[in-house]
């Protein structure tokens, strides 16, 4: 487990939500954790032949817009399953929200191809030739994008 040190050594310091996600991991049968792994490996194969018909995936990167302030960074819902896969994926802010904070879409690159979709993002963005659509404002003890 990549934090066996904090969680034997400093859970207290480990916030409640990921205290609960690594609770909910350590009880899943070793039975459970190998068939999904195998799942993955199977997920990753299929993706490949998809990549062989596209160069880019778009996808929701989170629900709604940015959270406001550096305290939180959203929901992670959608970035866990192309974490899973192992691709690359960025995310880019087209829009602004109800609130005046970013509303971005998630591209998908096929696996080991992280500068090619560098790339694409690029021309992507050139291409809808939108410049920082939300406010950037600052508060006392609040640095972030509003």
């Amino acid at each position: 487990m990549g934090m066996a040190h904090e969680w034997h050594h400093h859970r207290d310091a480990i916030s409640e939500r990921l205290r609960k996600i690594i609770e909910r991991g350590l009880g899943i049968a070793h039975a459970d954790y190998i068939a999904a792994v195998r799942l993955a490996e199977r997920c990753r194969a299929a993706l490949d032949v998809v990549f062989a018909r596209a160069d880019v995936l778009l996808a929701p990167c989170v629900r709604g817009e940015a959270p406001e302030g550096l305290h939180h960074t959203g929901d992670p819902a959608f970035q866990a399953l192309w974490t899973l896969l192992h691709t690359p994926t960025v995310t880019l802010p087209t829009a602004t929200g109800p609130n005046g904070l970013p509303v971005g879409i998630q591209l998908v690159g096929p696996r080991y191809e992280d500068a090619r979709l560098l790339a694409m993002s690029q021309w992507i963005w050139d291409k809808l030739g939108i410049r920082r659509p939300w406010r950037r404002t600052r508060r006392d003890g609040d640095h972030g994008v509003r």
